[in-house]
């Protein structure tokens, strides 16, 4: 892993500063918060909205400032979108995934069905400082507008500066990954099948995706982003 150069960080400020200036334009104020517990109380709350992913759930997983954060988008004092992140640091990615430590780190939880993870050939072994995104939520009356393509990649950029990932992950289920939001809005590059079959979360049935992307990918991504006239497309139509 090469460490971050000056031209990094300017990239990853221009690209933060890029994402305020269209959230300013909508008329949204965004805070950085580091208490998980009011992530999860918006996510209980929030219309259309069927589970409170554990990851990021103090009742569910270790969480404090070193190691989480997330990102309210308010108009007029109501909170109308979020998005949380963790920082990882491990051996084995697919492995906390296995052991369920991903989701469920304060004690064991007890499952009676075994999880079918798979993954291509083609995907590496993940490793390092993983940043992993998700609580994803867009009040319905602001879906269209964009934020689901701008929350994860601002949350890519101070995952980057925050936590100094070598990778940056996140998981979809089949309907939104039929849809190709990982790929089209939230920037990965890569997403490949994970799991099918039963899922701890939800408790039922599922088909689950992983989209990931690498640091120097990461990188990349940020210059390519800070030389373009305007904001991709697929980030300010989701």
């Amino acid at each position: 892993m090469r460490a971050l150069t000056s031209q990094d960080y300017d990239n990853i400020q221009a690209v933060i500063s890029l994402y305020l200036d269209e959230l300013d334009r909508m008329g949204l104020e965004l805070t950085v918060e580091t208490d998980m517990a009011g992530w999860a109380d918006v996510m209980r709350s929030a219309p259309k909205m069927s589970a409170v992913n554990p990851t990021f759930d103090p009742e569910k997983s270790y969480l404090y400032p070193g190691n989480s954060f997330w990102i309210r988008l308010r108009y007029e004092d109501n909170t109308v979108a979020c998005i949380a992140n963790r920082l990882f640091i491990t051996d084995d990615y697919i492995g906390l995934k296995q052991s369920l430590r991903l989701w469920y780190d304060l004690k064991p939880v007890l499952i009676r069905e075994p999880m079918a993870l798979m993954l291509p050939e083609h995907v590496p072994h993940i490793s390092g400082r993983i940043g992993h995104h998700g609580g994803l939520w867009v009040h319905p009356d602001w879906r269209g507008n964009g934020l689901a393509g701008i929350l994860p990649r601002l949350t890519r950029a101070l995952s980057m500066r925050h936590f100094d990932v070598d990778w940056h992950c996140g998981i979809a289920l089949k309907p939104i990954a039929d849809r190709g939001l990982p790929l089209k809005a939230y920037g990965y590059p890569h997403m490949d099948l994970c799991l099918e079959g039963f899922f701890p979360v939800t408790g039922k049935q599922e088909q689950i995706f992983m989209g990931w992307i690498t640091r120097p990918e990461i990188l990349k991504q940020f210059a390519e982003t800070v030389t373009q006239p305007a904001l991709e497309p697929a980030a300010t139509a989701a």
